[in-house]
Formats: structure tokens, sequence, C-alpha cells
């Protein structure tokens, strides 16, 4: 018999690239007993599956040697906090003194002692601020690895070496005709530059955890139980199945249970995503984490933490978020193999000048080398997809769409299926009168709309509300004053005023046989429409008949539109019913819908939806955040949930579907300016690098000047730099 397998999500500290998520699963995979392992950078954690017997303590005294952390407890939310908070204090010494070691070296001419004080501001920019590059490359070093770290070190640390032997041993090149140049500057800036994309990086990764924070606190933490008709206070943890629970008015519904006494209204928004609350009666199933908005009720525990459906979501929304995300990290690949080569060569350059050219002197060669060193300085490699990506997101933000991560940009534009939410994404999430019909003359109508608004005054109902806004934007009625309104538990409202009983109700089968065929007709009608039916009666006599429902977007249509012509295809996933929700899928123009559908049905067509490729998700409620988190791209409206917000690689502010479209479009530009950055800094590279290591000395006699090689690494840097800023202007 095979033992239980367990999952767990868990943060880990130290990685600095996707180079260290590789490093880390294959650390992982080799002991025995983990079943799988994948290590997401973007989120900082690793989702392990274990059997057989092995411990969390094994698996973090493992990475502890491949230089890492694994965090076992809630430590990893103060890591983050604390990681932030050292790369804030780096940041503000590392970008006042590179300001100053800029200004020295490029505006103000030569002084005496300059390049020593060019050195003594230089080093605490590298080695206090910039300590955690050098530490990491040797550690990858010790393990025969290299990362992005490893680049930014040989770079920096080639500059800041050329430079001190020209600070300490001047003559060692004027005598042999060079000039004394420092590159104090190169490595400051690279230094600065990168730790401000590290704190910009971590400071987004830091939110990912907030929205499993804000799905915690949905659930109780005490309960009142019911033991032989005492109530007694006691911590969730204590309750078991079978257990008699009292759920007070304005609670939420602590496990998923059998109602045994009581009816209320259920506020069920954040599983079914639906602003209607649901009327529950004896023997209904009730969930955790719904409220209960009316009346004290008695429910039977069935199923308690993990295994309620509230349990079942924040599990979902763990592991979508701790496994592993599909993009690749080109610039970490290009890396893993660009540094040797550079290393390789550079060794090989000063063996080749010193021991095989006749007559060559050790400056030459020491000159050659690092040449090729300060020439092939990753900058440009570097800053290739960070500062495109910084454009495209700045870009973003001012269209009014606010991305939380880079993957998000990268995979919008490989979008071919698009899924969308109903409520709060298509439609405005607010139930409105769009139908009505009078069966009354005028003469009656201001005492009998009057006697209807005062009815449904009385309840917070989103139903009500809505009756009462019609109510008072057509004919501008105030509510008559009734001293008792009482509730038909899952039918509506009556009152009796003057021994004539009027009521508010929904459309059940008990009461079509009062309806005449016009009537039958009528309701029908809307019906059809996908609209909620509310009926006002006199004495059993219908006087008033009401569709309502929730109204499009005014621009949704066009927005659909406008998005199948750039070839994505789009359906609707929504909890509501079927009438509904073919009614919107008819008025914008989608062919395909599913309705009745809980967040784990969401999540799962999704799922088999990216068996065909990338697919996006737009919603708004807590209830679309497995399917948000699961998407390849996930699209939150602005004005839903938090938690959907927080699940979401993306915010479109407003709950504008039209960013939809434009965020695909940024994101083509972008992923094009990423690429043709990469290019030019690895041609770059291959031309420059024979020409630093003196290939041309033998043809002409030319011999690249370290200040010219310094140059030109500026030089590809800014091009970089300067064609991401083109983004900004890009239509």
């Amino acid at each position: 018999m095979s033992e239980k397998q367990e999952t767990y999500t868990l943060p880990v500290k130290g990685m600095t690239c996707a180079a260290c998520a590789v490093s880390i699963e294959k650390t992982l995979k080799k002991l025995e007993g983990v079943d799988s392992a994948q290590v997401n950078y973007a989120t900082n954690t690793v989702l392990v599956a274990l059997s057989g017997g092995v411990k969390l303590p094994q698996l973090k005294k493992a990475v502890k040697k491949s230089g890492y952390d694994l965090l076992l407890d809630k430590t990893g939310i103060d890591s983050k906090d604390s990681e932030l908070k050292g790369l804030e204090r780096h940041l503000y010494l590392a970008l006042p003194l590179t300001v100053v070691i800029v200004v020295l070296s490029m505006f103000v001419g030569p002084f005496e002692y300059k390049n020593f004080v060019l050195l003594l501001l230089t080093l605490p920019v590298l080695f206090w601020s910039g300590l955690r590059f050098y530490k990491s490359a040797i550690s990858q070093l010790s393990r025969l690895s290299v990362n992005m770290d490893t680049l930014i070190a040989t770079g920096t640390g080639a500059a800041f070496l050329f430079s001190l032997v020209v600070t300490l041993f001047p003559t060692l090149l004027t005598d042999q005709g060079q000039t004394a140049h420092v590159y104090y500057e190169s490595a400051a800036v690279i230094v600065s530059f990168i730790l401000l994309g590290k704190y910009l990086e971590e400071r987004a990764k830091s939110k990912t955890s907030s929205a499993i924070e804000k799905l915690y606190s949905l659930n109780v933490n005490t309960v009142t139980r019911l033991t032989n008709g005492n109530q007694e206070t006691v911590k969730i943890e204590e309750v078991a199945i079978g257990d008699l629970l009292l759920v007070k008015a304005g609670d939420r519904i602590p496990v998923d249970g059998v109602l045994v006494e009581g009816e209320s209204t259920i506020d069920e928004s954040m599983l079914s995503g639906e602003a209607i609350p649901v009327e529950k009666l004896v023997g209904d199933f009730v969930k955790a984490g719904t409220v209960n908005l009316r009346s004290s009720l008695q429910v039977r525990a069935e199923k308690l933490g993990a295994a309620t459906v509230l349990g079942q979501i924040i599990k979902m929304v763990s592991e979508a978020m701790g496994s592993k995300a599909p993009a690749q990290k080109l610039a970490d690949k290009i890396a893993s193999v660009f540094v040797p080569i550079v290393l390789a060569l550079a060794l090989t350059t000063f063996c080749t000048w010193y021991f095989l050219v006749p007559d060559a002197s050790l400056t030459l060669a020491f000159v050659n080398t690092f040449n090729v060193l300060i020439i092939a300085c990753p900058c440009a490699l570097g800053l290739a997809i960070p500062t495109a990506l910084m454009v495209g997101i700045g870009k973003a933000a001012s269209k009014g769409i606010l991305i939380k991560n880079a993957i998000g940009l990268e995979k919008a534009k490989q979008i071919k299926k698009l899924f969308l939410d109903k409520t709060g994404t298509i439609s405005k999430g607010k139930l409105e009168v769009t139908d009505s019909k009078l069966f009354f003359p005028d003469d009656e109508k201001l005492e009998l709309l009057s006697i209807l608004n005062g009815l449904e005054s009385s309840s917070s109902h989103p139903i009500a509300s809505a009756i009462v806004d019609h109510l008072n934007q057509e004919y501008r009625l105030f509510p008559f004053q009734i001293a008792q309104v009482d509730t038909l538990p899952g039918v509506g409202l009556f009152a009796k005023i003057e021994d004539v009983r009027y009521e508010v109700s929904g459309m059940e089968t008990s009461r079509i046989q009062r309806l005449s065929k016009e009537q039958v007709s009528l309701v029908k009608s809307f019906q059809e429409k996908g609209l909620s039916i509310v009926l006002f009666w006199k004495n059993e006599e219908l006087k008033g008949c009401f569709g309502l429902k929730d109204t499009l977007k005014s621009n949704s249509r066009n927005i659909v539109s406008a998005l199948q012509r750039k070839g994505i295809s789009i359906e609707i996933l929504s909890g509501d019913h079927e009438a509904a929700v073919a009614s919107v899928a008819y008025e914008v123009g989608i062919d395909e819908y599913r309705s009745g559908l809980l967040p784990a049905d969401k999540a799962r067509i999704i799922a088999e939806a990216q068996k065909l490729g990338a697919v996006g998700f737009a919603g708004d409620g807590i209830n679309d955040a497995p399917a948000l988190a699961k998407a390849d791209l996930s699209i939150a409206m602005s004005t839903g949930t938090d938690i959907a917000i927080e699940s979401a690689d993306v915010t479109v502010m407003a709950g504008d579907l039209s960013k939809i479209g434009e965020l695909i479009r940024i994101s083509g530009q972008t992923v094009r300016t990423m690429n043709q950055n990469l290019f030019w800094a690895f041609i770059y590279n291959v031309i420059a690098i024979p020409i630093a290591a003196g290939v041309l000395i033998p043809v002409n006699g030319f011999m690249l000047n370290p200040m010219i090689a310094g140059a030109a690494m500026a030089f590809s840097s800014l091009s970089v730099v300067l064609n991401s800023l083109r983004l900004k202007a890009a239509k």
C-alpha cells in the first residue's frame, strides 16, 4: 500500500534568477521521498509533493547546502519585508554615491588624488550595496554553476580591478604608452541600476501572497457551539463533524453543513460571483465563508477546514501560484553559456599574448584580457529584458492597465482563447429593472406604487433595492410608511394595510394558476430574456410584473467584436443560471458560454483549454480567484474584490474591458523590443570581443584602448535603453 502524498507550498529565500529555481528543483528532486518539486521564481515559493516519510527539515537542509534557504514557517512573509527593506537601504546609499561618481568621472577635470577619491566612493557601492551579487556569484561558482549574478560580478569586478590597478600602479600603462583610465563609474552604475530593478521586482512579488492571506481571512476563528441547548464559544479547531453551531445574522458561516433550524438569506457571492443572495430553508446545504444576512441559524457541521469549499479554493490558489511559471527566462539561458565562454576567452587572450606572441609584455596581455572582460560586461544583456519590461509596464499603467509581473506582459500577446466571467466583467454587476408591466388604471398608480415602494424599502435585498431605484427614477414616489412588513421565507414580503394584503414575490409554480393567459405570456417572455421576475400582488390579484437583469457595460459588445477580429476565441464562464448567461452571450455576440459553474469548475475548464495553447481569464469576484491563478494570463477588474485583483497578473482600472485589447497590443510591442535588445546585446559581444582580444593587432596594428572598450560597453547599454524607450512613443 502506497503512502499518502502530501503537498506543501513553502517560501524560498536567496533566489536571484530562473537558474536558481532550476538549481533548487534539481536539489529537491534528488531526495528520496520527494515525488515532485516546482519552484516558482515569480513568487519565491516551491510546491513540493512528498511521500515515503521524508520530513520538511530534510528539505531545508538540502536546500541550505545549495546556497538557498527554505522557510518552514510564517517567517516567509517577514523575510519578504526584510528583503525589501534591505534593498531600500542599499539603494539609499548606492544611488547618491553613483551620481557623485558619474559627475566626477564625466564632468570634472583631473585633480590630485581624483582616482583615489573615486575608489573610496565606489567601494561601498560595490562591496556593501552590491555585495549580494558577489556572494551569489561565488556560491554559484563553488558548485560549478552560473547565473545572472555571475555576469554582474564578472563585469563590474573586471571594471573595478582594472581601475584599482590603474589607481595603485598607473605607470604600468603609461610606460607602455597607454592611457591610465579608470572605470569606477561603469561598475557603480551597473550595480545601482540592477539594484533598482531588483527592488521594483521584489516589491511586485511581495504582493502575491496577500491573495492567500485575504482568502484565509474569510475563515472564522471562533464559533458558538450548541450542546444540549447550552451555548459555548470555542475555537474553530475544536469543532467536530456533527456538531451543531449557531450562526447569527451578519456572521460568516464557519463550516460546510446542513441548515437544521431557521430560515435566512445567504450571500454566496464569494462562491457564485452573483450579487443576488440565496434563500435558505431547513435542510439546505450552506458553505463556509458565505455570509448569513438576516436571522440566526443552526447549522450541523459536515465538512471542516481544508475539506470545505473555501478550503479547496485556498488550496487551488496556493498551488496555482506555487506552480512553475511557463515564461522562459531567455537572458538566464544565454548567461549560462555566455559567461563560461567569456571567461574562457579572457584566459585564452592572456595566455596567447603572454606565452605565444613574441616580445609581448605582461601589460599588453593584461590590457587585452581586461578589454575582453570590460567590453563583454553583461550590462547590455542584463538590461535587455528589464528595461523593455519597465517601459512596457509603465506605458500600460498610463493606459489604466496595472501589470503585477513580467509574465502577464509576456503572455498577453500569445493568448488565443479568452474566458470571461459575466457579472462585473461583461455586465455591471448590479441588478436593474429593464422591463415592467402594471395591471391597474392610472388613478391607482400613486397609491399602489407607493405601497410597493414601502414594502421594498423595508428590505436590503439587492432585488428590493433595484425595485426601489426603479420606482424613484421612473415615478419619483415616496415610500408608503408601513407599520409592519413580514417575510415569506423563500418567497418575498407581505404586509396588511386596512385588511388588504399586499405581497411581493418571485415566480413560483403555485403562482402561475393565479395569472391570466396574457400575464403568463408576459412572464414567459421575461424568462426567455433571462430576467429575474418580481410580482406585486393585492389580495391575490397581480398588480405589477417587473423583470430585472444585470445589464451590460456600455462598450462590451464593441470590445468583444474587436478581440474576435484579432483572432481571439471568447467564451463566458459564469455561476449564474443558463437563461441569464445565454441572454448576455447573445447580446455581446459570443457563441460559447457555460453557466451554473463553481470556482473549481472554472479552474478545471481553463486547465483543459491550456492543453491547446495559452489561455486568458478575466473576472472580478472571490469565486474567480482559482481560475485567475490557473490561467496563463489572468485579468482582474479593479471594480471587483481585492482577492481577485491580488490573484491576477493584470488589473484593468474602472473594469474597462477595452483595456484587454490595449494590453495585447502593448505586450506585442514589448516582447518585440525585448527580442531586439537581446539580439543587439548578443551581436555586440560577437563583434566586439575579438577586437578587444587584439585580433586586429597582427593585421594593422590596431589595439583597442581600454577607454574605448569602456565607451563601447556604455554605448551598448545606452542603445538597449534607448531602444526600450521607443516603446513610449509607439502607437
